[in-house]
């Protein structure tokens, strides 16, 4: 005469206003995760957000019931995973185990280490970078997978270069995002997704850097000036670029901390390869 066994499924009850939701679940679920990819080994701590749709017909979603499937798939082969995006489809495959659904989308936030070397002292370091993986599934539909990175850059103001006797200007930090929409099979791996940003702008930033560093890094903007416009641009070209074998949906935003304006600037754009 247990409890549980005589517990009232409310969430299975019909609603008061019966309307039909596109998502519900859990958000902000933190874990950690071990990825084994290529040799090497990451340890990430992502935020999760796992959702489901929900029929007219019913008043709730069983929430300890997404929760525990993004639990026990990560708990149940921790060595073992290959990737995010394979781990998200696997979450959503177990979600459907225990509670049926038409489509459900499953978003994985976190911080990505890549390792590299100041320019000049060449000295090791690990920079970051944040990236969300969005994985959609839905009857008759073939799973969309969706990765967006976001790296900080710098911007040098051609305009203001080209307009002074001196050649003196503003600059500030930047931030880049590239974002590429497609089937599991054709998605970049975020090495690659990192290097396309890094090279989309006047000069990369680091965590450490030498006063040699420094001016390094100085000079390479003020040899390459670039407009918040141009930092788009060149995320969009490099990236169709290195990913023209593929098929994918690429999204680029570039927006600049502006370091003479109270505001900051943005640019926008997107395009299909194949």
């Amino acid at each position: 005469m247990s409890f549980l066994k005589d517990q009232i499924e409310t969430q299975n009850e019909r609603p008061k206003d019966a309307f039909s939701l596109d998502f519900v679940g859990i958000t902000n679920f933190k874990t950690l995760l071990v990825i084994r990819r290529n040799g090497k080994t990451f340890h990430l701590t992502p935020v999760i957000e796992a959702t489901i749709n929900l029929p007219a017909e019913r008043k709730g979603a069983h929430m300890s019931r997404i929760s525990e499937s993004v639990v026990e798939i990560i708990n149940d082969e921790r060595n073992a995973h290959n990737s995010v995006e394979e781990l998200s489809l696997q979450v959503l495959q177990k979600l459907r185990e225990k509670h049926h659904y038409t489509k459900a989308h499953l978003k994985v936030n976190f911080d990505f280490f890549y390792e590299t070397k100041t320019p000049k002292s060449q000295k090791k370091t690990f920079e970051v970078v944040n990236v969300t993986v969005d994985t959609w599934v839905a009857e008759k539909e073939e799973n969309k997978f969706k990765i967006t990175i976001e790296y900080i850059g710098n911007t040098v103001c051609p305009h203001a270069m080209e307009n002074s006797p001196k050649k003196r200007t503003h600059m500030q930090r930047a931030i880049g995002s590239l974002a590429a929409t497609g089937t599991l099979e054709e998605m970049p791996t975020f090495e690659e997704m990192v290097a396309v940003l890094k090279k989309s702008f006047p000069a990369e930033t680091y965590s450490i850097l030498k006063t040699s560093d420094e001016q390094a890094v100085i000079d390479k903007m003020f040899e390459k000036p670039m407009f918040v416009e141009d930092v788009c641009r060149s995320i969009l070209a490099k990236a169709e670029e290195t990913f023209k074998d593929k098929h994918l949906k690429l999204e680029a935003v570039a927006r600049s901390l502006e370091s003479i304006h109270k505001h900051d600037v943005i640019a926008k754009g997107h395009l299909t390869i194949n």
